[in-house]
């Protein structure tokens, strides 16, 4: 580095090499994008923007002018422009964002989806174990009437009968979305109770779940019911879990920031977490349309129902597990998709 002087003008002015780099390399990122550089070329343009910088800073603190410094000065902030201005949005975000950013955040942070799952599925078995025990139960885990109302429910299923006419499926595929989409949301939002929220809902979904699922064993309509469920079901409970796995990120990011303040954490938290919860988004409208229009149809076989269900989770674990892992081409770089993160259950550290 050179050594400044009054005759700073003379001694840095734009004929200097590591001057005309960072102008070369200025052009190129105006022309073609920041994520277009090489890694050899970031490390270049990184080094020249700090010179050039540092030198701006010594010119100013000597008081320095002249027309040498104003090139300096305007050379810096084309720079400084393109370090820490907010990255374009992509041609195609949001093909990208389906086919690559949402799989990728799943699988990034498949440990608080799982243990979201996991919760869901104890307090499932909890409820089940409790009913089929004591036929009484759903007065007592939720309020007087539940077991008569759960009775009514499973005589839905009791033969073949066209329980939802053909007339209120839109209505009913309206309603389902609009609550499961608050369900979802609830479980994300809440995580900012320390996770407390997604933890609870988890259970207690499960819980109703399970007492369901023991009154409508012993009435002996558990395929009919289940038959029901299961078309939908497969997509809607996946997107449930997910929301929960999306607030249980936010949760432990304020349980343990690791080495970031909360405030920090959270942020770094949240942005993978909206991933989560926009994806959920996007399921839910499918689950939504088949849990009307198909679900409830008593001319479909139950054994068909179960043969689609099964399609049905198939293609949705393919896409989760397997979708994205090879970047798609994009007019700012080969791939723009977000590094992982390192705050929340499941992320790598």
């Amino acid at each position: 580095m050179i050594a400044y002087s009054p005759n700073l003008q003379k001694a840095e002015n734009s004929s200097n090499p590591s001057w005309q780099e960072l102008e070369t390399l200025i052009q190129q990122i105006e022309r073609r994008g920041l994520s277009r550089l090489t890694p050899e070329q970031l490390l270049r343009f990184g080094r020249a923007y700090r010179r050039a910088a540092a030198a701006l800073a010594r010119a100013r603190t000597h008081g320095l002018t002249g027309v040498e410094v104003e090139v300096l000065n305007r050379l810096v902030a084309r720079a400084y422009g393109q370090v820490y201005s907010a990255p374009p949005r992509q041609k195609g975000s949001f093909l990208r964002f389906i086919r690559q950013e949402f799989p990728a955040a799943v699988r990034r942070h498949w440990l608080a989806i799982t243990l979201a799952a996991g919760l869901f599925l104890l307090g499932g078995l909890f409820g089940f174990l409790l009913t089929h025990l004591n036929a009484d139960m759903p007065d007592i885990l939720f309020s007087p009437g539940w077991a008569e109302e759960l009775e009514h429910l499973a005589e839905r299923h009791a033969g073949v009968h066209n329980w939802l006419p053909e007339p209120e499926r839109p209505l009913a595929s309206s309603f389902i979305m609009t609550n499961n989409l608050r369900v979802a949301f609830i479980a994300f939002a809440t995580g900012l109770a320390f996770g407390l929220g997604p933890l609870y809902l988890m259970w207690f979904n499960g819980l109703l779940i399970g007492t369901v699922a023991a009154v409508v064993h012993r009435r002996g309509v558990g395929v009919g019911f289940w038959s029901f469920v299961a078309p939908h079901g497969v997509i809607e409970l996946t997107a449930i879990f997910i929301a929960g796995g999306a607030g249980l990120l936010l949760g432990w990011s304020l349980v343990n920031p690791g080495p970031y303040t909360r405030g920090a954490a959270l942020k770094l938290a949240a942005r993978e977490a909206v991933k989560l919860i926009m994806g959920v988004v996007l399921l839910l409208i499918p689950a939504g349309l088949i849990e009307a229009f198909f679900s409830p149809v008593p001319e479909v076989p139950s054994s068909f129902k179960f043969l689609f269900a099964a399609a049905v989770g198939a293609a949705l674990y393919t896409y989760l597990l397997f979708s994205g892992l090879t970047p798609l081409p994009s007019a700012s770089g080969p791939d723009s998709g977000s590094p992982p993160v390192p705050i929340g259950p499941g992320a790598r550290h």
